[in-house]
Formats: structure tokens, C-alpha cells, sequence
């Protein structure tokens, strides 16, 4: 009877286990999808927030009302976040006159971090927010950095990633698709 009890509660282990890692593996897999291969034709709405800049200047979603977006969750402290941010910063330059914005969202950051100051010795220009309550942290459900939104110029949230190789073709076919959706 003991043993039968041992088996029983090692087999609900394992299956608790299992269920746990398929309810994180099979959302990533269908967000790193291009934005053309989503499934469902309707897409939710990004949330509305309020984030300072590191100089304490509030900078709302509404203020991009209209504009197609990349929204990278990052911090000082990532390594995947810092080599992501130069392949960003090609798809900034190259589409933000065509009404692209890419935008940073820094999270987690240790006091005393410098994020604008990180992205300027690096030679990466978009802006980046501080998210020091974890307010667009928590209403994204971010669960890692770096995560990267794709957001249409009507505030529809398109795809997610967490990919950090800054050659990805995708970054810049995602963002030729938000910006065409402009004409």
C-alpha cells in the first residue's frame, strides 16, 4: 500500500509538472510566430499607461495615438536585452520617419541604474521609459527580458517575442507590415 501511495503521488508530480511547462512553452512558440501566421483574426487591445522618463518627464501610451509601435522590455542588468538593442536601433532609424515608434520600457532596474545612459554609450537613440512600480510590467504581463510588443497604429496588440538576436529578419518584416498599415 505504501509503495501504491509513492507511485500515485510521484505520477501527479510529474503530471502537475508537465501541465505547468506546456501552459509557458505553448504561448511562446505561437508569439514568436510572424505577425501574418497569428491565428486569430482579432488581436487585444495594448493597455493604456503612464510611465516617467529617468528625468521624471510622463509619457502616456495616448501620446503615440496613431503610430505603429515596437515596445521592448529590457534592463540594465540583461545581457539578451543589450544585444538585442542594436538590431532595434536598425529598425528605428530605418522606419521612423515612415511614423515607427520604438520605445524601451526599462523593469527591474537596481537603484542607481542609468538606462538612458546604458542606451546612449551604446549608441542606441530611441527612448526608453523607467517602469520603477512594475505598472506596465504587471498590465503586459511581462514574465522576462528581453520581451518585445508589437503594437499596430490602432493600439492592437500584433505579437510578442522574447527573441534576443538582433539579425532577426523578423524585427524588420514586422515592422515594413506596421508601417504599411499606415497607407
Amino acid at each position: 500500500m505504501k509503495s501504491f501511495t509513492q507511485s500515485f503521488i510521484s505520477a501527479l508530480f510529474v503530471a502537475g509538472f508537465i501541465a505547468f511547462i506546456s501552459s509557458y512553452s505553448a504561448p511562446a512558440q505561437a508569439q514568436d510566430k510572424p505577425v501574418s501566421e497569428k491565428a486569430s483574426p482579432s488581436h487585444p487591445d495594448a493597455p493604456h499607461w503612464t510611465l516617467k522618463t529617468q528625468s521624471g518627464e510622463e509619457v502616456s501610451f495616448s501620446d503615440f495615438a496613431g503610430k505603429p509601435m515596437i515596445i521592448t522590455f529590457w534592463g540594465t542588468w540583461c545581457p539578451y536585452c543589450k544585444k538585442l538593442h542594436p538590431g532595434l536601433e536598425k529598425v528605428r532609424a530605418k522606419y521612423e520617419e515612415q511614423g515607427l515608434i520604438v520605445l524601451g520600457i526599462s523593469v527591474n532596474e537596481p537603484i542607481g541604474a542609468d538606462p538612458e545612459g546604458s542606451l546612449k554609450e551604446r549608441g542606441i537613440h530611441f527612448q526608453t521609459l523607467v517602469d520603477g512600480d512594475e505598472v506596465a510590467e504587471d498590465v503586459f504581463q511581462i514574465f522576462g527580458t528581453p520581451t518585445t510588443l508589437f503594437v499596430s497604429h490602432d493600439g492592437k496588440i500584433l505579437g510578442t517575442t522574447m527573441e534576443s538576436n538582433p539579425d532577426d529578419p523578423r524585427f524588420d518584416k514586422v515592422a515594413a507590415y506596421l508601417v504599411n498599415q499606415l497607407n
